[in-house]
């Protein structure tokens, strides 16, 4: 057998036994992230916030997340996914169950901070840990798996959420409450339970025989060398200050803060957005089924998308085309008169961001050397989660000023257009690529 069949061999087994786990850690972290959007439906008028308030909670997660999120990426590579990876999902869970003692809005800005400190770094830590176990011939692939658990996360929470919500009352709980404890305790215990199934790299699994060990981190430092020789000196371990005074890296970080706009948008908004499509129902169960179908029309795509752009290396082109659809679903939504023309321009604004994101993130490791990954990853990563601040504030804003949401799906529109072309002048091809 060749050393490359062997590392597809070694690939193969890795994505059967490692991907499943990875996935339902972003898929409970996702949830545990929106679920203040679907507890918004009936918690907003217990606590009595207004739009811009509750835009204001929702930013204060991604603060703290921003402010640790290289932090815990430096802390993943010297403690290992096998130690760092459990210890995030188990104080993000314990944090997510502590909102239900929110009484106000000062209450709940410092819980969603305290679950944004908790949770930082789970997603470029997973990014950085997928490196190590795929080369970047499999990168779109890989991530458009991984990343399919967003739009799971919400296809699952939301019928979910719509079912604690109407747990209203048990116990002398609110719906809302019931809401964070139960989509919390999960995690704490798959947390537990990834201390014992997650390997911190190849060498160490009884899985991997000897040679396809051998042929797998073969493939990926011949690809490492292969960046490398892009210049004539080598890539020396980076530096945070060196990451920030790279032009590539800060292009790609806000390209993809244009990008992440819109999932901030549909990871928070999204419920009270097909609510108002719906004349303001109080049918809270109906709302979050029908919040699910954007999301579930995003996954096939995703999954094929991520295919074909590994087959024709065509990551960059594939990224731009989704994230101007995207936009374009956007435009939809805020100039349709039928509720069921609006929704169908959120099936495509859906459908073009979560696509962007599974061939964004497989440009950005193609484009960084793997010593460069750790730093990068997570630089790119914080500079994208800045949008989280601003977005949820921004949008909250117009909804209370203007009535309705269209002035946010504007907002949105605008920055997608925008990240196209921070993305395509960062994904060009250049001599300093790696500096």
């Amino acid at each position: 057998m060749s050393t490359l069949s062997r590392a597809e061999t070694a690939t193969g087994k890795a994505f059967r036994r490692l991907m499943p786990w990875l996935m339902l850690f972003y898929v409970l972290s996702y949830i545990d992230r929106v679920n203040l959007g679907f507890a918004a439906l009936t918690m907003n008028a217990d606590l009595a916030l207004s739009a811009t308030v509750f835009g204001v909670a929702t930013a204060a997660f991604y603060v703290t997340y921003i402010l640790f999120e290289v932090p815990s990426n430096l802390m993943l590579v010297r403690f290992g996914a096998k130690v760092w990876i459990p210890r995030i999902m188990i104080t993000w869970g314990l944090a997510s169950m502590a909102t239900m003692f929110a009484a106000g809005p000062h209450s709940l800005y410092a819980l969603r901070a305290l679950l944004g400190v908790a949770e930082a770094g789970l997603f470029p830590g997973i990014l950085y840990y997928l490196s190590s176990w795929f080369p970047d011939s499999q990168r779109a692939r890989v991530n458009s798996t991984f990343l399919t658990a967003l739009p799971l996360a919400l296809v699952i929470g939301a019928p979910f959420s719509g079912l604690l919500l109407e747990m209203d009352g048990l116990l002398g709980l609110k719906g809302w409450q019931w809401l964070f404890l139960l989509q919390g305790a999960p995690t704490v215990l798959v947390g537990i339970a990834a201390y014992f199934v997650l390997p911190d790299s190849p060498a160490v699994v009884s899985w991997l025989t000897d040679q396809e060990k051998e042929a797998l981190q073969r493939q990926i430092e011949d690809e490492n060398q292969a960046k490398r020789s892009q210049k004539s000196t080598r890539v020396e371990k980076p530096s945070l200050w060196s990451m920030i005074a790279n032009a590539r890296v800060i292009g790609f970080g806000f390209a993809s803060f244009c990008l992440m706009a819109t999932l901030t948008v549909l990871g928070t908004w999204t419920p009270l957005i097909v609510r108002e499509l719906m004349g303001n129902t109080d049918r809270v169960l109906f709302v979050s089924l029908a919040a699910a179908i954007p999301p579930i029309a995003a996954v096939p795509v995703m999954l094929l998308v991520g295919r074909r752009s590994d087959r024709s290396s065509g990551h960059v082109r594939y990224t731009a085309v989704a994230m101007a659809c995207s936009s374009a679903g956007w435009l939809i939504c805020a100039l349709a008169v039928s509720p069921a023309a609006r929704i169908m321009g959120l099936v495509v604004t859906a459908t073009g961001a979560f696509t962007a994101m599974t061939t964004f993130w497989a440009t950005v490791a193609r484009s960084l050397a793997r010593e460069q990954h750790a730093v990068g990853l997570a630089l790119v990563a914080s500079i994208s989660t800045m949008t989280s601040v601003v977005s949820p504030i921004v949008i909250g804003f117009l909804r209370d000023t203007t009535g309705n949401f269209a002035a946010g799906m504007w907002y949105a529109a605008g920055l997608l257009i925008i990240g196209v072309g921070l993305f395509l002048a960062s994904a060009r091809p250049r001599s300093d690529a790696l500096s």
